[in-house]
């Protein structure tokens, strides 16, 4: 008799959709408090307060008038955002090589501007009364880059594509990124030139990039048996 093996067939899903679904769908409500404030949101904010959304197209699924003011916005944020990219250094890094239509929002690339915007994926948001945590889940692969984007890297993508979104909105709210990967990636991934660079603009806070284990042990304390999990 076959013995019993987790996974259909016994092979483990290994994707990053289905990891985050099963640890952070079903967090109960001391579940969401805790991992919101593991990330930053302070004391006082209560279950009703927040709410999560897994793979989440903000601009994709705003209203459609939202492109009228999208390169202006991004103008006006991010003036300088491809020189500091093209600027940026580190140890593991020597420069982030771009394109001439990277990060050049002008009239030519307007539309395939708000294309990137419209097409961006967020894994993970926490949304309470003050705060947008956006989180990129990580299993095996890398984080993306794609140089036929304007945008192209995928951490700078999402924090762009999230501000902007907040400015068309009206909304007054902080944005707050982080990353969950795998425990014996996680040194790797921190070590990435993308998170480096949002480390080194305060976009992301180095804190915030942390193991799928910690998820699950926030998981284990707060959402006991009996709770709807």
């Amino acid at each position: 008799m076959e013995s019993k093996q987790d996974g259909i067939l016994g092979i483990e899903n290994r994707t990053e959709n289905w990891k985050t679904a099963q640890l952070i769908q079903g967090l109960c409500d001391p579940g969401k408090v805790a991992l919101a404030r593991r990330l930053g949101e302070p004391d006082g904010t209560q279950a009703d307060d927040i709410r999560i959304e897994l793979f989440w197209y903000g601009v994709r699924d705003g209203r459609p008038d939202l492109d009228g003011g999208s390169a202006e916005v991004y103008n006006q944020c991010f003036a300088n955002l491809r020189q500091d990219i093209r600027d940026f250094r580190t140890p593991q890094n020597r420069g982030m090589t771009l394109q001439d239509h990277n990060y050049v929002v002008s009239q030519e690339t307007k539309a395939r501007f708000f294309r990137n915007l419209q097409n961006t994926e967020i894994d993970i948001v926490l949304e309470t009364p003050e705060r947008l945590f956006v989180g990129e889940a990580k299993h095996e692969s890398g984080l993306g880059r794609d140089g036929k984007l304007v945008l192209v890297h995928q951490l700078i993508r999402q924090y762009v594509t999230v501000t902007i979104l907040l400015d068309l909105l009206c909304k007054k709210k902080k944005v707050v990124p982080f990353v969950v990967a795998n425990a014996d990636k996680l040194e790797s991934v921190k070590k990435t030139a993308q998170v480096n660079f949002m480390v080194c603009q305060g976009w992301l806070k180095s804190d915030n990039v942390l193991s799928w284990c910690k998820i699950d042990a926030i998981k284990r304390a707060h959402c006991k048996k009996d709770c709807n999990c």
